[in-house]
């Protein structure tokens, strides 16, 4: 089960309880395997629709006003303050369940900028989902719904377990048309994504299956109904040429956001690795949370809190849902012998991002004014002359608005995202330069790319 999600014993009664089974009539001839793979994995496809706050800019006086009127009724009939000048754009993509408590995978771009993130199940169950983190350059999202239930999860295949023309399945929701499924080949591996004169990537998964605006952030599985990359983009001037990030990018991603210490500040004392399709353990850390458990360098770690896990995204899944002061169970062999260790995992106290934002970018941030009607990210106070952010133009008055590629609205935001960053190493941060202009806000966006102090 090496690198498999959704192996709960929830999903296979998930599927059947979504009514996506054949009648019992159903010839065995129409079961094919395309068939068999789809009521596998549909029941993980979810319909993800956006609200983005944009501004309209208006030339014309006689528009301006006009528009000014208009936004003023409206904000009136739907019993809400919008900024003047502004308007909302709603937009439409897919994504993946890949945990049965409400963990969703995307593409970055469904979700980029979005005032309001709202996911529909395919039994049509509307749920409100919130961004837990997104990779720009990799294009990849998580977003978390909280169901009252477990839900039905993908099952991820293993990484590059490809097979040139094999048949592939393209799962999402094509222009707002939910789940739709569309059948082609792998056409080809390791192809190049580029940006200008760089090479991004050199393996991305190209398909011939039908992949339209609104199928990104769905899945692309194999004949077992595993998920072996997620849908991003289509070639603009040919046809039936889509293009999908593969399930090892993916894994990795996942494997960093969902770790405990990233998602709820809780520490293990635990350095484990993949070794031969094993988990193992590397380090025991002295004084840790694990110190007294009888985890030692070596150990194999086969179970966690009762769920079998071979990787290091497995057990970090095995973990969601847990707190500081909560027990861990590991099932682990040794020389041949299989013996249960234990511990409690602790709390990790929370990094000051104001100091953190001093000493490595050298900048002075504050929330921006209960008034203000640009939402989202840090004033910039003051910048430090000679410092990383003075050294690349940043100026007081501007917005940080983003980190690593991830927004921020608090300093506790920026301290969990600078925290992991060493002096020298690189940090991509986006601002905004706002401007009034005649009652209209201007807002300017630049991203640089800053040396940590």
């Amino acid at each position: 089960m090496a690198g498999s999600i959704g192996s709960r014993g929830c999903r296979a009664a998930a599927g059947l309880a979504l009514g996506l089974a054949l009648p019992v009539s159903a010839s065995t001839a129409r079961r094919t395997p395309v068939v068999e793979a789809v009521e596998k994995a549909l029941p993980a496809v979810v319909n993800i629709g956006t609200e983005q706050l944009v501004q309209v800019v208006r030339s014309d006086p006689l528009q301006r006003f006009r528009g000014e009127v208009f936004d003023r009724m409206f904000g009136e009939f739907l019993q809400q303050a919008m900024p003047p000048g502004y308007q909302v754009k709603h937009s439409l993509g897919s994504g993946i369940l890949i945990d049965p408590s409400g963990y969703i995978l995307t593409n970055f771009h469904v979700i980029e900028r979005a005032t309001a993130i709202r996911v529909t199940l395919v039994d049509g169950r509307p749920f409100t989902a919130r961004l837990v983190a997104g990779d720009e350059i990799n294009d990849l999202a998580l977003i978390k719904i909280d169901a009252p239930h477990p839900l039905a999860a993908v099952r991820f295949a293993r990484d590059g377990d490809l097979l040139l023309g094999e048949t592939v399945i393209a799962l999402g929701n094509p222009f707002g048309l939910a789940h739709s499924v569309t059948v082609g080949v792998l056409s080809a591996r390791n192809r190049e994504a580029r940006s200008g004169n760089q090479t991004l990537f050199r393996d991305i998964l190209q398909t011939d299956a039908a992949v339209n605006p609104g199928s990104s952030g769905g899945p692309l599985i194999n004949i077992d109904g595993e998920l072996i990359g997620v849908n991003v983009s289509i070639h603009q001037e040919g046809q039936n040429i889509g293009f999908a990030v593969p399930v090892n990018r993916a894994r990795t991603l996942l494997t960093a956001w969902l770790s405990p210490r990233a998602l709820g500040r809780l520490e293990t004392g635990l350095d484990l690795a993949e070794r031969d399709g094993r988990l193992v353990v590397a380090r025991v850390g002295a004084g840790g949370p694990a110190a007294g458990s009888g985890l030692k360098p070596g150990d194999a770690v086969i179970g966690v809190n009762g769920l079998a896990v071979a990787s290091l995204l497995d057990y970090h899944r095995a973990l969601l849902g847990l707190g500081a002061g909560d027990e861990v169970r590991v099932a682990c062999e040794h020389g041949g012998e299989a013996k249960l260790a234990a511990f409690r995992l602790a709390a990790i106290p929370k990094p000051d991002g104001a100091a953190l934002a001093g000493t490595r970018l050298g900048l002075e941030l504050a929330p921006p004014d209960t008034a203000d009607p640009v939402r989202g990210g840090l004033v910039v106070r003051s910048v430090r002359t000679g410092g990383p952010a003075g050294l690349a133009g940043i100026q007081p008055g501007m917005r940080l608005t983003r980190i690593a590629g991830q927004g921020i609205a608090s300093l506790d935001d920026v301290g969990a995202l600078l925290e992991p960053v060493a002096s020298g190493d690189r940090v991509a941060v986006s601002v905004a330069a706002i401007e009034r202009r005649e009652g209209f806000l201007i807002a300017r966006t630049a991203t640089a790319d800053l040396t940590a102090n």
